[in-house]
């Protein structure tokens, strides 16, 4: 199983001072070759991240060293049929979140996040396995 790690959890692995389980269980993934990326999380990455901070430079080599997954027609049908559920139940959830859990599931990949319960709503509503990492 591969996984796709949220925004959440790459913010403490790349902080000095991040979560501590959280830094082990990414390196653990990244030392394994299991970790993937997608666009929606680049895109939140690179929006607080300055590349010409030497720390901030790695981390965006890092992240562009990773296999990025395509944001394909199923991963966005799988997307909108959390979604759909989801609103039916009345909750709503933000849509970079259902874009990464399409992704995930299109991929058939398990989300890793730090603290997001945006997650364990999509899985219950049918989206991909979900695991918070800082638990």
């Amino acid at each position: 199983m591969r996984f796709l790690i949220d925004t959440s959890a790459w913010i403490e692995f790349f902080k000095p001072r991040g979560h501590p389980q959280v830094k082990r269980h990414v390196a653990a993934a990244l030392a394994e070759g299991l970790v993937v990326t997608a666009s929606p999380v680049v895109v939140e990455l690179l929006a607080g991240l300055d590349e010409r901070l030497p720390a901030h430079a790695a981390a965006v080599e890092r992240i562009r060293a990773m296999e990025l997954l395509d944001a394909s027609w199923e991963a966005c049908a799988a997307a909108a049929g959390v979604a759909r559920a989801l609103n039916r139940r009345g909750q709503r959830v933000p849509t970079v979140d259902l874009m990464i859990a399409g992704i995930a599931r299109a991929w058939n990949c398990e989300v890793w996040h730090a603290g997001d319960r945006h997650f364990a709503m999509i899985e219950r509503a049918g989206g991909p396995r979900q695991r918070d990492v800082s638990d």
